[in-house]
């Protein structure tokens, strides 16, 4: 902050002011503050050792798999940082075991990016690498018990005030049943959930959420669930899925004949869920971008072991459709 500050010739709190948004700032003084910051960023990236960041992600299959191409595309193009992943499977992941990983792996190095399920032996790991002034951002989904440096990521209620939404607007007015999918206990789906229930209460009051089934986030074991339940309940008129394994609630839709009448609405656009929103059994799909996100937290680290701290506003939520999934 007072490397910036001293560069641009401003005082601290002017940097303080520029760095966060706030009003109150002439455009000339705001450029000479970001012109200051991005000559230390160069002069660190010509110079330095890179900064080593080490990335827990502790979720579904296809969603590690995509959090793993960020980090190849922020290796690739984020001077001056070096991310390496470790990647865990939900339905198969250890929490106590994670959390000591965390804490082992993250002590070696410059910061740490997590994401990972509401545990309590994953928040103590995280509050003592921030004992030892270890950075650490939340990615994706938030732990702010752990006492974590920052929280980067879309605002998940808002991203379930959208699905809401668009199911409502999808169904005809008249009083419908909706089945919720979630998985294990990630804040970024409880977020939604109640992001979610606002809106129907709201806007959409005759629609009733009929239940909630709990995922593993494997394909096979949801939709052996999700085909008990319509054996035994019948078929509502939308299901939104909160969790992973969007593939698992497309079977069993596809083999009860129901994914043309059934509105399907779930989260993050990968391989898998760009080809279900092109063959038309899910008709959006709310996500953002993984790559951006993961480079935001990178440079948030790196500024921050400089003496720089900022407070990110979230990230942009993104809607698919079929017609802009490959975009």
């Amino acid at each position: 902050m007072h490397d910036i500050a001293r560069l641009a010739g401003v005082g601290p709190a002017t940097v303080d002011r520029v760095l966060n948004n706030r009003e109150g700032v002439r455009e000339r003084t705001r450029s000479r503050v970001l012109g200051a910051l991005e000559k230390l960023r160069n002069e660190q990236s010509d110079s330095d050792v890179p900064v080593q960041i080490r990335l827990f992600c502790d979720s579904g299959e296809t969603f590690n798999v995509a959090m793993a191409a960020a980090a190849a595309e922020v290796n690739r193009s984020v001077a001056g940082v070096e991310v390496e992943g470790t990647y865990v499977t939900t339905s198969e992941v250890d929490p106590i075991a994670l959390a000591r990983q965390i804490e082992q792996d993250g002590s070696g190095a410059d910061g740490a990016v997590i994401i990972a399920r509401e545990h309590p032996a994953i928040n103590r790991a995280i509050r003592k690498l921030r004992s030892i002034d270890i950075p650490v951002v939340c990615l994706t989904t938030d732990l702010p018990s752990s006492r974590r440096s920052v929280y980067i990521g879309n605002d998940q209620y808002a991203a379930g005030s959208v699905a809401a939404l668009l199911i409502g607007n999808a169904l005809p007015k008249e009083r419908n049943n909706i089945l919720i999918v979630m998985s294990v206990p990630f804040r970024c789906q409880q977020e939604r959930e109640m992001g979610f229930r606002r809106v129907l209460r709201s806007d959409f009051p005759y629609l009733k959420i009929e239940e909630r089934v709990i995922s593993d986030d494997r394909p096979e074991s949801t939709s052996e669930q999700l085909t008990r339940y319509f054996e035994a309940n019948g078929h509502p008129a939308a299901i939104y899925n909160v969790a992973g394994a969007n593939r698992g609630v497309a079977r069993a839709l596809e083999n009860a004949g129901k994914a043309d009448e059934t509105v399907f609405v779930g989260h993050e656009l990968t391989n898998h869920s760009r080809s279900l929103l092109e063959s038309r059994v899910m008709d959006y799909v709310i996500s953002h971008d993984f790559a951006s996100e993961l480079a935001s937290a990178a440079r948030w680290i790196k500024d921050n072991l400089n003496g720089v701290t900022t407070e990110p506003p979230p990230s942009q939520i993104l809607v698919h459709t079929r017609y802009n999934c490959g975009l």
